[in-house]
């Protein structure tokens, strides 16, 4: 970070995280009594264990976590400095212990999330949330509505942080980074899919006290366990198919890793095209196996020919597309889009190629982007 913009914008984030704890109501958590005390720590140390489980992502980097629901939690029990008093420790724990980032990016990391708590607290008191520490009957009807609101502005300021901090770095526009980022927010998509189990935990807590509270261990075990076996599963994928393209191109010295170098440049002209990360890693997908169909024997001795083919060798040669298509249906984990790409790649723009004569816009971008 050594453009002087980025400096600036660091050093404002900071500062606005600063302002962001000073006017916190601190007094509000020595005011509450010693369970209460104890609950907050305990959802900080289940957000801290949270990030020392987070998983790595095999798609587009970045880990994928469950901190989002002791935050919530602790924001429906204590109030927004109750969501401040969880983040400012845990987020300093990821920056600095589990990824090991520089003083300048952790800082900024740590105070952006502030102020995305900050102002995602304030919009939860405007609209009437409370602190259910201390109601002597609390209605979750009335909390739904700044619960939700909460997760979304604070993640909406989030990615406004971080599009802005990487639009400056990098000279590029706001808004074509901005939805870059919404793109690849898949992990926190599910984040607010799974966030009810922090409204659950919350009035667990309310009636059953630190035992509420532990009951999130159960769930964010096995989501977490969920998300293992995902990402396991498509690494195990991945690792099989680039495996059997390898097999594949040994049979002819020629093409020897024309896959790899196909899914390379595929990779970069979609990035060049500003597509999102997870439909340039379904193009990458796609060029390493767009010729996956010719594992069979069958196509040996054809790929191997020195001569012309006959009519119905080129019949042969041609099938390897569905041939393809057949392998990759098999597997649940290759998305469409990945299967219809290596369907069609063999497609030209003027209906002249193969296996649907399909023309322009009917061609899937990924096909048109290995053809090319």
């Amino acid at each position: 970070m050594n453009d002087r913009r980025v400096q600036i914008y660091v050093v404002v984030v900071c500062a606005a995280g600063a302002v962001g704890l000073g006017l916190a109501d601190w007094s509000a958590l020595a005011e509450l009594p010693r369970e209460s005390v104890i609950g907050l720590v305990g959802l900080i140390a289940i957000a801290l264990l949270s990030e020392s489980l987070a998983i790595g992502l095999s798609v587009g980097g970045g880990k994928s976590s469950i901190t989002f629901l002791p935050l919530l939690a602790s924001v429906q029990l204590f109030g927004p400095v109750g969501g401040l008093a969880l983040i400012v420790p845990t987020m300093a724990f990821v920056e600095f212990v589990v990824r090991r980032k520089d003083v300048t990016k952790g800082m900024f990391n740590v105070a952006q999330a502030v102020v995305g708590t900050t102002l995602a607290g304030a919009a939860f008191g405007m609209l009437g949330g409370r602190a259910l520490e201390g109601l002597a009957d609390p209605d979750i009807a009335t909390q739904l509505g700044p619960f939700i609101v909460f997760g979304l502005v604070f993640l909406a300021v989030n990615h406004a942080a971080v599009s802005m901090a990487v639009a400056l770095s990098q000279g590029l526009p706001f808004r074509r980074v901005w939805e870059q980022v919404l793109s690849n927010s898949g992990g926190r998509l599910n984040d607010i899919l799974i966030s009810p189990i922090a409204l659950a935990v919350a009035f667990l807590y309310v009636q059953f006290g630190i035992a509420g509270i532990l009951v999130i261990l159960l769930p964010m075990l096995f989501i977490r366990y969920s998300y293992l076996t995902t990402s396991k599963l498509r690494e195990s994928n991945e690792d099989l198919l680039t495996a059997l393209v390898k097999a594949i191109e040994t049979r002819d010295p020629y093409t020897s890793g024309h896959s790899q170098r196909v899914s390379l440049l595929a990779g970069q002209i979609a990035e060049e095209l500003s597509m999102n990360r997870i439909a340039v890693e379904r193009v990458r997908m796609a060029a390493l196996l767009h010729d996956i169909g010719k594992i069979e024997a069958v196509y040996t001795d054809i790929l191997r020919k020195p001569d012309s083919l006959t009519p119905e060798e080129r019949t042969i040669i041609e099938s390897h597309v569905t041939r393809g298509e057949q392998l990759l249906r098999d597997l649940s984990s290759v998305p469409e889009p990945v299967v219809l790409s290596v369907r069609h790649h063999h497609e030209r723009e003027d209906g002249k190629g193969y296996p649907d004569g399909l023309v322009g816009d009917e061609i899937p971008i990924g096909a048109k982007i290995i053809v090319v």
